[in-house]
Parts: C-alpha cells; sequence; structure tokens
C-alpha cells in the first residue's frame, strides 16, 4: 500500500462524519451536545460512549480509548492509519487510487522487509514440506503425532523439520540469493572463515509469525535426549523478529479475542497449539515466560481481561506473578490465573483428558490476583519459623490493603485470620497504618476552588449530562489541564514553554508536548484547535486516547490565567516528592526482604516525613 498524501488524508477526515462511521458498531442516543451508547471495546451495562460531532472525536469515560474517526476503525478493526483512510475515502467521496485500498497483506514495506520476508516464507515452506512429505521427516512427525497434533492443526501451525546439514542453505544457492541478505536473515550461524551453516538442524521447528501472519522466526525442538545440546534453539532478534513485541498465534487468535474480550496466556508453543486443536481460539504464547509491556499493551487493545495459564511449577509461578505484576500497571485491563489439575501444563492435560473438560478448567479453576499473591508469599517459606511468620503476615497486609473494595478488602483480612488462627481485630489494627499510607498518597479531597477541585483525587470530568470520577493524582490532573490549556491558547503555551526548567513528568505528556511543537512549526497551527487533525498527526492510539480526554475538559479552567503558575508549581515541585516516597517505599520493602530491621526503621522516619511533606503542600492548597 502506497503512502497516502496529506491532502487526501485530509479531504476525507473533513468529509467524512464520525457519526457515520460509529453508528455501524454502536446504537447512539443523543444527550446534551454529545451522542452517547455503550462502548464496542469493552462490556459495560451503562452507556460511558461519547462521541462528539462538533469535535469528531469520540471517548469512552470507562476504558479511556479515545480518537477520531480513524482511531475509531484502527480499533475496532485492528487496522493501520492507511488502512482506515482508505476504507473511510469512498464513504468521503474521495477519489483515491486503488492501491491505496489494498488489504494489510499488501501493505508496501522497503525492499529488504519484502526480501527477507520472501525468505522466511520459503524456508517455512520449506521445512513443513520436508515433515510432512519426505522419509527424513517421519521421526518428527511422528512425535507431534504422539504429542496428539492432528495434520490440519500441523498444517494450520506450519510445523516443520530441519534435518541433518545445510539443506536451507543450499536450497537458497540454486535460487542465488544475496549472501548478505541471508546474513541479516539470522536463518544462519557464521562461522569465523564467513561461511554459512543453517542455525537448525535435526529439530522440529514452530514457526513464529506476526500479527499479520508473515513467518519471521523459529523456535526449534530437539528431538533426541542428548543433554549437552540445548532443548530448544530459538531464532535471534533479527529485522523482522523483536521477541519483547511478537506474541506467538496472534494472527490466528486476534479475531476471537477481539469478539470475547479475554485472551489466555499461556506458556508454552505446544500449550497453545493443543488449545487451538481442542476448540480454544483465543490463546497466545510470548517468546519465553517473561511477559513485556510491549506485548501487555498489544493486548490490550484487543482484550480487557488476560487469563494466565502457566505451568505449576516454580519458573511458572514466578513468570504468572511477574506478569500479573505487570498486568497491573495497565489499569484497564483485569487478569486472573488458571490452575491445570494434577500440576499438568495444559498441553499434559488435554493429552489424558477431552476438550469438554479442559473448557470447564478454564471456566471453573480460576484464582483472583490477591488469593495467588497471597498464596505465592509462602513459596519457600518456614512458616513454623516466628521471624518468617511474621515477615509474611507483613507482606499479606500489604498486598491486602491494595484492594479498593471495603468488603472484599474484609473478606480477605478474615481468610487470613481463619488460616492462621488470628485475632481478626489485631489484623485490622496492623493494616491501618498501611491504609493511611495509601490515603496519604491519594492526592487532596478538599481545596478551595474550582482549579484544585479538578486536580484532586475525587476530580471530575463534565460533561453535559454525565459525570465520570476518575481516580487520578493532583500531578496528572495539572498536566492534563495545562497541556489541553496550552493547545488552544498561545499565550499560555508561550508562558509555559518560556518558563525556565520546566518539563512535563508524565512521558506521554512531554511525548505529546514534543509532537506538539513539530505540529505548530509544520502547518502553521498556533494555536491547535483542530483535534481531529492533531490526532491524524499524532496517530498512536495510546497518546490519541490521552487528547480524546482532554477534549472533555470543562473550558471554565481556562479562565483564570494566574493558575497557570499554580499548575507549573504542581508538576515542577510535587512530582520530585512523589518519586522520593516511590523510592524509600521500594526500599523498606527490599529492607523487609533482607530483615534488615535497623535499615527499616530508619528509612520508615524518612518516608513518615516525606508523606507528612506531601500532607503540609495539599493542606497549602
Amino acid at each position: 500500500m502506497a503512502k497516502i498524501p496529506q491532502q487526501l488524508v485530509e479531504e476525507v477526515r473533513e468529509r467524512i462524519n464520525i457519526i457515520d462511521v460509529v453508528s455501524p458498531y454502536v446504537q447512539l442516543k443523543k444527550q446534551g451536545r454529545n451522542l452517547f451508547g455503550k462502548c464496542p471495546f469493552h462490556e459495560e451495562r451503562t452507556p460511558s460512549f461519547s462521541v462528539n460531532e462538533e469535535k469528531q472525536i469520540f471517548h469512552c469515560f470507562s476504558c479511556g480509548r479515545g480518537g477520531n474517526a480513524f482511531s475509531f476503525l484502527m480499533e475496532i478493526e485492528n487496522m493501520s492509519f492507511p488502512q482506515a483512510v482508505a476504507k473511510l475515502a469512498p464513504q468521503a467521496g474521495v477519489a483515491i487510487d486503488d492501491s491505496y485500498l489494498n488489504n494489510q497483506t499488501n501493505v508496501q514495506v522497503d525492499s529488504e522487509t519484502k526480501a527477507l520476508r520472501d525468505l522466511y516464507a520459503e524456508a517455512t515452506r520449506l521445512y513443513h514440506h520436508l515433515l510432512v512429505n519426505t522419509d527424513s521427516g517421519e521421526q518428527a512427525l511422528a512425535y507431534l503425532t504422539a504429542r496428539g497434533l492432528d495434520e490440519s492443526t500441523i498444517d494450520a501451525f506450519m510445523l516443520g523439520y530441519a534435518p541433518e546439514g545445510n539443506i536451507l542453505y543450499e536450497y537458497f544457492q540454486t535460487q542465488k540469493i544475496d549472501y548478505q541478505l541471508l546474513r541479516k536473515s539470522e536463518l544462519f550461524v557464521e562461522w569465523s572463515d564467513g561461511s554459512l551453516h543453517d542455525r537448525f538442524t535435526e529439530r522440529v521447528l514452530f514457526t513464529i509469525r506476526d500479527s499479520s501472519g508473515h513467518p519471521i522466526a523459529f523456535s526449534g525442538r530437539k528431538l533426541t535426549s542428548d543433554d549437552d545440546v540445548p532443548k530448544y534453539v530459538n531464532s535471534p532478534e533479527s529485522p523482522l523478529f523483536n521477541k519483547s513485541s511478537e506474541l506467538f498465534n496472534l494472527d490466528l487468535a486476534k479475531d476471537t479475542i477481539k469478539k470475547q474480550k479475554t485472551v489466555i496466556l499461556f506458556e508454552g508453543f505446544m500449550d497453545v497449539i493443543a488449545a487451538f486443536q481442542s476448540g480454544i481460539a483465543n490463546g497466545v504464547a510470548s517468546m519465553g515466560t517473561s511477559l513485556t509491556i510491549e506485548q501487555v499493551q498489544q493486548l490490550s487493545r484487543l482484550a480487557d481481561k488476560i487469563s494466565i495459564t502457566y505451568d505449576s511449577d516454580m519458573a511458572g509461578q514466578k513468570a504468572t506473578k511477574r506478569a500479573l505484576d505487570l498486568i497491573a500497571q495497565h489499569s484497564r485491563l483485569s487478569a486472573q490465573v488458571i490452575h491445570i489439575p494434577d500440576n499438568q501444563d495444559p498441553d499434559e492435560y488435554l493429552r489424558s483428558n477431552d476438550a469438554d473438560a479442559f473448557k470447564q478448567v478454564l471456566t471453573h479453576n480460576i484464582e483472583d490476583p490477591v488469593t495467588f499473591n497471597l498464596r505465592y508469599l509462602q513459596i519457600d517459606r518456614n512458616l513454623n519459623n516466628q521471624t518468617e511468620f511474621f515477615t509474611y503476615i507483613s507482606d499479606a497486609l500489604a498486598v491486602i490493603a491494595t484492594v479498593e473494595e471495603p468488603v472484599i478488602r474484609e473478606r480477605f483480612l478474615r481468610q487470613v485470620a481463619n488460616e492462621f488462627d488470628l485475632s481478626y481485630e489485631a489484623l485490622q489494627d496492623q493494616i491501618r497504618p498501611l491504609l493511611l499510607q495509601r490515603q496519604a498518597r491519594q492526592p487532596s479531597k478538599h481545596q478551595h476552588d474550582q482549579q484544585q477541585k479538578e486536580i484532586s483525587s475525587s476530580s471530575q470530568v463534565y460533561t453535559s449530562n454525565v459525570t465520570v470520577k476518575r481516580n487520578v493524582s493532583r500531578i496528572e490532573k495539572a498536566e492534563q489541564i495545562l497541556f489541553a490549556w496550552m493547545l488552544h491558547d498561545n499565550d499560555v503555551w508561550l508562558q509555559v514553554t518560556n518558563y525556565v526548567g520546566f518539563s512535563f513528568q508524565d512521558v506521554s505528556y512531554e511525548t505529546l508536548f514534543m509532537i506538539a511543537m513539530a505540529y505548530r512549526e509544520e502547518y502553521q497551527q498556533e494555536p491547535i484547535n483542530d483535534m481531529a487533525a492533531f490526532m491524524d498527526y499524532v496517530q498512536k492510539p495510546e497518546l490519541t486516547r490521552i487528547l480524546a480526554s482532554l477534549a472533555e475538559i470543562d473550558p471554565q479552567l481556562f479562565t483564570d490565567r494566574e493558575q497557570v503558575l499554580a499548575y507549573i508549581n504542581v508538576i515542577n515541585n510535587e512530582a520530585p516528592l512523589e518519586e522520593k516516597i516511590r523510592q524509600l517505599s521500594r526500599n523498606i520493602k527490599e529492607a523487609n526482604q533482607l530483615q534488615d530491621h535497623g535499615r527499616v526503621a530508619q528509612l520508615s522516619v524518612a518516608y513518615l516525613a516525606a508523606l507528612k511533606e506531601k500532607q503540609n503542600k495539599n493542606t497549602k492548597h
């Protein structure tokens, strides 16, 4: 797909009405100056999805998604930006060349990327042929069949076999493929003399594909029991393959994930494949057991919930803990842990049970993150030892203190009391300081004017008929209001940019600020009033969502220019203190784990002093 000229993009955007784009997916009703409906990106009973026809943007007050007509189509149809523009062009009555209307599989890429994709496609076909059609692949095919895989599954995942020797290199030699391209592909190992040799030999190959279905890497499992040879050999990173951002089977699973709004995260490739064969089509696996923030963000665009189904061994439990902690950082995603009976992994369970039994496990063997963490904290601890026991109780209370709902928090507190025959009242007394500390870290609710209320933890985003509460910090609220003000008021823009030493603390706002500077210079837009056009320039979904939320801020907050300096002071002065408090909290936790009680006491004094300093600052406001 050739790049669509900016003039055409703007023409499509100006002629299209976002109501016409959204209406096929959402039933909208007029409420005041906006239209509302149930969000198509997550389940909800009360409509929180808002469309502003005047500004040509949408925003969900529940899940936070937002953007313009192009952004909506990109999210709901999992399209690229050029694809969204090309799809809306006929609807807008804009004449556009047929080359812009091709689907994603025909997206134009640079010549090297295309050549590498062709190499991997050829290698995948060759390895698959060797597995299913040759005598050399018989042992590997028998291994996969013994693991319960049928012919159609082997074909769907394009599993393969790499025999002994340099069959792939010799095959490409007959096609006169450029030596440097072969080096860059990482399909081969380069020896000291510069010669290339097949990276994969005598291994069953799992083909790793990107979200569009292009083969980009392999994982090879050995068939022999030779302990001197690694069980698995994986493709290194290459121009096509970044293991931190890729998810195995996402190309086949993404449509089901979008429909069910749930993704199942497995530990191994065979778990995903076995589940797929049994009818569980929304399973993926990360490249290894360590989930990454890039992978979580990718899944958040498709799902509302992640079910973690890692192995029950210690490595699997540690990986589950890491995954839960990572998902917890993403406000709109929920998580749960699924336990396979008898300490089996999903693949093993499916080989001894039918698909219906496995589906029952996925539905009923569920553990919430708090319950998992309380159990995980007991691993490798001798609870008969008094010191270790009280350290566990302290850590368990820290976990329970993070629970928002008082009723649920009480249930977990009583659970611990009953399990260890402890006084519920004593546990209440012990958790109270943790809850107070947590409240102290929340923004102040007592402000003297409307601007400060907008910064407080109970700040409200106003629309004509709907009020939605969001738990945001004073710093974040100050950055929201200040950046929105800067965009549409050039005097405020100049005041902030001329303030020595100022910068936004949140990476997203600092990124948007730099993009806005480039946009103002390129298009001579001072101020930036056309938010939909600016969203086209930004394109990144996570940033356009922020811009959509800014459009809902009450315009009355942009009238008192004295507040500009107040917001700058909040961002410049309170953010470093917040970071100091977070660092002291991390240090205390580390000292507790090391049982360095002297250091815990010393750090606690500094921590409480920092909390008091923060409280004093909030009181002054």
